[in-house]
């Protein structure tokens, strides 16, 4: 028999520094410099000299935890969570809300100017601009996922690069009426026979109640159907079941939140955004960076079920909302029944694939002096071009993906509009998360 010799692996060994921090990435880590090599710190803010141990290490960056703070910044905060050294809902609450705001937009100004070639002296002449509210306590939908260990269930938020499930009684970003519920609704959870055929959990409070959708893999018996029944009725829940289908429980079936003396209704499972106030203000925004008058013909691209569209329609002539998903479009056809007091724009709701260049003439061939766009993370680049072709005098570009904006403002930018404004809103306080708004404008209007 032929022996082969195999070399032992080499162990690795963690290599430990001593390194001064001097800036924050678009994710919140602190940036070092040790011998030419860019080195994100987690967990680690400017000016703070930190001895650090690498957990990642390329040729041209390396990653690192810290193993001891020499000193700390005066923007260093103490985390409300007690669970945030272990959770990953959150990984910023070290850091001072004014300090996590700046930084989201300094990341996004120098993304903005690398990707369009766009120095935007006109943004950074003046403070930036942000849109922000309660850093606390203004989650109003999440959505929780469910373990079993050794017998107990358990609900939270995945562990930070882990599957692993965080046991958690409170959290203080979820508004306070889906904070309270985390231990009743635990524990008449652990009260049922079938914890194994649990999902996930959907908590949504709105201005009509709370609902709850409870998402399973198997049917549930007759035993966890109506103890689960009870504890909605007793709370004023709204509850569902999700399996193959969405199954009404218990509670009322009409859901909606209010918004500029409007009231929208939409279904359990229909997107709303998560922070209530700075919906309102990001709306408030849009409507005075687009300055509407009576006469404006409106386009709105991915509209969902009406919730930048009513408030449009309220201030101009024409509101022509455009989604991909038939059931929203309904919604809002429905919403703007329910709010026809309200409502002085003529509005017309379509459904198009905005992803889909042959479907664009379903919406393309009417005239539009003003455009609002609020895309996915995949952000508009095929819906950006057919804009163009519209000429509005202004559009307003609502993102969830500083990648993908950039990618889109750079086409706008080549057919000759330019970057007025710039914000950062603030919907996500305490994570990495960067949502951002946009105005251009046509050179020359």
């Amino acid at each position: 028999m032929v022996n082969f010799y195999t070399p032992q692996k080499k162990k690795y060994i963690p290599q430990k520094l001593t390194v001064t921090v001097s800036s924050l990435d678009a994710f919140g880590q602190g940036v070092a410099n040790h011998k030419g090599k860019t080195i994100f710190v987690k967990s680690a803010l400017p000016d703070e000299t930190v001895d650090i141990e690498l957990t990642e290490n390329k040729k041209n960056y390396a990653k690192a935890k810290v193993i001891r703070y020499h000193n700390q910044s005066k923007e260093r905060v103490k985390p409300q969570c007690e669970y945030y050294e272990k959770c990953g809902g959150c990984e910023l609450q070290h850091m001072a809300p004014h300090l996590q705001q700046q930084a989201k937009f300094d990341s996004l100004i120098k993304l903005l100017q690398k990707e369009t070639g766009q120095p935007l002296a006109n943004i950074l002449q003046h403070s930036a601009q942000i849109i922000a509210d309660q850093p606390y306590h203004y989650r109003r939908r999440a959505r929780l996922s469910i373990n079993i260990v050794r017998g107990e269930l358990v609900i939270g938020f995945r562990q930070a690069e882990s599957n692993q499930i965080t046991n958690i009684k409170h959290c203080p970003v979820l508004v306070v009426e889906l904070d309270s519920l985390l231990v009743p609704l635990q524990d008449v959870l652990n009260r049922i026979k079938q914890k194994k055929a649990l999902g996930h959990i959907e908590l949504i409070s709105v201005d009509s109640g709370i609902i709850i959708v409870l998402r399973h893999t198997i049917p549930l018996n007759d035993h966890d159907v109506k103890l689960l029944k009870t504890f909605a009725e007793d709370n004023n829940i709204s509850l569902y079941f999700h399996g193959k289908d969405l199954v009404h429980i218990a509670g009322s079936t009409e859901h909606f939140y209010l918004l500029n003396h409007l009231k929208l209704t939409f279904s359990p499972l229909d997107f709303i955004q998560v922070n209530c106030k700075i919906n309102q203000k990001m709306i408030a925004q849009t409507l005075d960076w687009l300055a509407l008058k009576p006469t404006d013909q409106v386009l709105d691209l991915f509209c969902g079920m009406g919730n930048f569209s009513l408030p449009m329609a309220t201030l101009c002539k024409t509101v022509t909302g455009v989604e991909g998903i038939d059931a929203l479009v309904e919604k809002a056809k429905f919403n703007t029944i329910l709010n026809n007091n309200e409502i002085c724009a003529e509005t017309n709701f379509l459904t198009s694939n905005l992803d889909d260049n042959q479907q664009f003439s379903i919406w393309s061939q009417s005239r539009f002096n003003k455009v609002l766009l609020d895309p996915a993370r995949a952000g508009a680049l095929n819906a950006t071009i057919e804009i163009v072709k519209l000429a509005p005098s202004k559009i307003v570009y609502i993102s969830c993906n500083p990648a993908t904006l950039a990618r889109d403002s750079k086409q706008l930018i080549k057919a000759g509009y330019q970057i007025n404004k710039v914000a950062i809103l603030d919907m996500f306080p305490q994570t990495k998360h960067i949502e951002s708004m946009l105005l251009l404008t046509k050179s020359g209007t």
